[in-house]
C-alpha cells in the first residue's frame, strides 16, 4: 500500500511539474524574444531668423519702425531687418549671404529666366554666430522691374526677391535658408519663411534579449521557448505512460472487466487448469457464469475462476509498474 501512494505522490509531483512547465512556456510565448531599444542624441542645433520693421511714406497709420506681418505696398519705402544665425555648442564656419531679384516671364506653365540683379552680398567667418543687415528697398525694386519691363519689351515680367544665406561647417551638412519678399493680390508686401530650425539627431539602435524569471534567477525568452515545452513534456511522460498502461489492461480484458472481482485464492485444495489467453479466460466465463477473481501471487495476476472442485486460472506477469 505504502508503494503505492508513493507511486500516486510521484506521478502527481510529475503532473505539478509539467503543468508548471506548461505555465512558463505560454509565458515565453507570450512575450517577445528581443526588444529593440532606439535613443536619439542632439549634436547640434542650427537656426537662422530675420527680424524686420517698415519705414513709410505715410506715417498716418503706421510709423516708422513698426514691425509687421503684411505692409502695405503703396505707402512701404523700404523694410530693414537684421538677420541672426546661431548653432549650439558654437563652433567656427564660414557664411555667404545675396539679397538678389530674380526676373522671369511665366508662358503656360513654363516659366522662363530673363535676369538677375543683385542688390547685396556678405560673407566672412564666424564663430558661434553673426548677423548680417539687411534693407529691402522697396522703392527701387519697384524701378528696377519697371526697367526690365521696359527695357525687354516684355510688360508682363515679374522678380522675386529673396535673401538668401548659405552656412558652411566642416564636416557638417551646409545650412541653407532664403528668406523671400512676397505681394499678394492686395498689394500687401510680407516676408516668407523669417525663421529656420535645424537639429542634427543621432540614432542609436540597441537589440535587447528579453529575459524570463525562473528559479531564483532568469533564462532568455528564446531558450525558455525551447526549454520550458521541452521540460513540460519530459515531465508529462510518466503519467502518459502510467495511463497507456492502464488502458491497456482494460482494453487486454475487454468486455470482462465488469465481471471481475477482488478476492483471495482458495485454500481448498483444487484441481487446477491453466488457461492461455483471455479469450480462453473468456471462453470459460460464457459456459460456466461465474465471477472471474483476481487476486496477486508473486509477480503475477492471477484470474480465476472457481466450478466446483476445478479453477480455472489465467496467469500473467506483473510489470515492475504493477508491483507493490
Amino acid at each position: 500500500m505504502d508503494r503505492r501512494l508513493a507511486l500516486k505522490a510521484t506521478i502527481a509531483g510529475f503532473l505539478v511539474l509539467a503543468l508548471l512547465f506548461s505555465a512558463y512556456s505560454m509565458a515565453a510565448y507570450r512575450k517577445s524574444p528581443k526588444t529593440a531599444k532606439v535613443t536619439y542624441r542632439t549634436l547640434y542645433t542650427e537656426r537662422g531668423e530675420m527680424s524686420h520693421a517698415g519705414f513709410f511714406s505715410d506715417e498716418s497709420v503706421y510709423r516708422n519702425g513698426t514691425s509687421l506681418e503684411n505692409y502695405p505696398g503703396k505707402i512701404t519705402r523700404r523694410i530693414e531687418g537684421v538677420y541672426r544665425y546661431s548653432i549650439n555648442p558654437g563652433t567656427a564656419g564660414s557664411y555667404k549671404a545675396v539679397l538678389r531679384t530674380d526676373y522671369y516671364i511665366v508662358s503656360g506653365k513654363k516659366r522662363i529666366s530673363l535676369m538677375n540683379r543683385t542688390w547685396g552680398s556678405w560673407s566672412g567667418r564666424f564663430s558661434g554666430s553673426f548677423s548680417l543687415p539687411v534693407s529691402f528697398n522697396v522703392s527701387s525694386l519697384d524701378k528696377g522691374l519697371k526697367a526690365v519691363r521696359e527695357g525687354t519689351g516684355l510688360y508682363r515680367a515679374s522678380g522675386d526677391t529673396y535673401l538668401l544665406v548659405e552656412v558652411d561647417l566642416p564636416g557638417r551638412e551646409p545650412f541653407t535658408h532664403r528668406v523671400s519678399l512676397s505681394t499678394n493680390g492686395l498689394g500687401m508686401l510680407s516676408l516668407k519663411d523669417v525663421s529656420k530650425d535645424y537639429k542634427k539627431v543621432e540614432r542609436h539602435s540597441k537589440t535587447l534579449n528579453n529575459r524570463l524569471g525562473f528559479a531564483g534567477g532568469s533564462v532568455s525568452v528564446s531558450t525558455g521557448r525551447k526549454l520550458f515545452p521541452l521540460m513540460a513534456l519530459l515531465f508529462m511522460l510518466p503519467p502518459l505512460g502510467l495511463l497507456y498502461k492502464r488502458g491497456g489492461k482494460r482494453e487486454e480484458m475487454g468486455g470482462l472487466r465488469k465481471f471481475i472481482v477482488e478476492g483471495i485464492p482458495p485454500e481448498a485444495e483444487m484441481a487446477s487448469v491453466t488457461l492461455g489467453s483471455v479469450e480462453d479466460l473468456g471462453r470459460v466465463f460464457d459456459l460456466v457464469d461465474k465471477p472471474i477473481v483476481h487476486y496477486v501471487e508473486g509477480d503475477h495476476d492471477v484470474y480465476a475462476i472457481l466450478d466446483g472442485g476445478v479453477v480455472y486460472e489465467y496467469i500473467k506477469d506483473r510489470k515492475a509498474g504493477d508491483r507493490g
